[in-house]
């Protein structure tokens, strides 16, 4: 996979170097593009286009590439409500990437990362999301930004600047990344501008509020986190932007008949993947994180055997004071409730194993192999099995 990214960025670095961009772009950038719009190539705006369809090639062929029907008509259908006439002129491409995020590229690319899937926990967070990122869009602020740092420092120097720091991130989204580091103000705009586009859509107002506050709480539960990127950092602070959601929300709020929410729709869309989403996200190896964002899962559906079970798995890998007990709460919590993995048995022999309770590993363990007798680990628990004094 890395492979492909990295192809990509070259690729679109050379596209860069190459293209010979006059002074101004086509058309006005201070109303949205026409639909079906399409610049001349030997403009700033055209070759910038042709980054980002290089770029969009590559994408259609990654193995990042998230290709379930059923959830890419879904997402599709939200950014249609909220594009309405526009509609036609973006492409939506879901990208597995445990990074909480999205955006919309000028040429009509609107990319969506399995992590901000796994942590909007409705219709109507990801929709004030994603009108942000069409606000963008419909404001041409990435033309914009791209003529004044070509003409201004030339296009390789900007790349180079704009991409720093975001090796985690696949080289091809770090490319367009660059190209769309907005200033602050634009964010702010984009901010204003999705807020009235989704509200007038019939979504809650509240709940972009929300989503910024667990966005919130999760940055605050790592004071050592990675510093975001060139291009995630141009936005305003996530506080300031929740205040901002949070007054514009309380303003309107008695204006608003239609509260649209759409939660099991929501789940019923993400919930086959959601497993493999929280395993990746645990892959960074940032627990304390990756706690914070689990609990607010769990928080919004407590009675849920999957979520419990990761909360589980979450405070068992952090592994700091407490967690041994808060996990195998956890865990018994999935084991109570409909439905639960039969992982959440292994979790839990695990869990008193560390703790010295060889009672209930033991008995933990043997569910556990009871349940999945042909279970890949099934040689490593049934050692673990002989440490409390068990059998197979």
């Amino acid at each position: 996979m890395n492979l492909v990214w990295r192809a990509t960025a070259a690729l679109a670095t050379a596209l860069i170097a190459c293209t010979a961009i006059p002074v101004h772009a086509a058309g006005q950038l201070d109303v949205p593009p026409p639909v079906g719009y399409r610049p001349a190539l030997n403009t700033a705006e055209g070759g910038l286009w042709a980054i980002m369809d290089k770029v969009e090639d590559q994408i259609k062929v990654s193995p990042a590439l998230v290709t379930d029907e059923a959830l890419n008509t879904y997402v599709h259908k939200v950014v249609c409500e909220l594009a309405g006439e526009q509609c036609s002129s973006l492409r939506l491409y879901i990208v597995d990437d445990p990074d909480s995020n999205a955006m919309t590229a000028p040429n009509g690319m609107v990319i969506v990362w399995t992590g901000l899937l796994l942590r909007t926990q409705n219709e109507a967070e990801l929709a004030f999301v994603l009108g942000h990122e069409i606000t963008h869009y419909l404001k041409r602020h990435s033309v914009l930004n791209f003529e004044h740092a070509t003409n201004a420092a030339g296009t390789v120097a900007f790349l180079s600047t704009a991409t720093l720091g975001l090796a985690a991130l696949p080289a091809a989204l770090i490319a367009i990344g660059g190209i769309a580091s907005y200033s602050r103000d634009q964010e702010r705009e984009a901010d204003e501008g999705g807020f009235k586009l989704v509200v007038g859509k019939g979504y809650d107002p509240r709940q972009g509020a929300t989503f910024m506050a667990n966005t919130a709480e999760e940055e605050d539960a790592n004071p050592k986190r990675r510093k975001p990127s060139a291009y995630l950092s141009s936005h305003p602070a996530t506080k300031e932007r929740l205040a901002t959601l949070t007054k514009r929300a309380g303003e309107i709020e008695a204006q608003t008949r239609n509260n649209l929410v759409a939660t099991d729709e929501y789940r019923a869309a993400i919930s086959p993947h959601r497993a493999a989403w929280l395993e990746e996200d645990f892959n960074r190896g940032d627990y304390l994180q990756s706690v914070a964002m689990v609990k607010q899962l769990v928080k919004a559906e407590p009675g849920s055997a999957e979520l419990q079970y990761f909360l589980g798995e979450a405070y068992r890998r952090r592994n700091a004071k407490g967690d041994l007990e808060s996990a195998t709460a956890a865990y018994q919590a999935a084991i109570a409730a409909m439905d639960a993995p039969n992982a959440a048995y292994r979790g839990l022999g695990l869990a008193a194993l560390k703790s010295g309770q060889k009672d209930v590993a033991r008995g933990a363990f043997q569910k556990y192999l009871s349940l999945e007798p042909d279970a890949k680990d099934r040689a490593i628990v049934e050692y673990y099995l002989t440490t409390v004094g068990g059998t197979p």
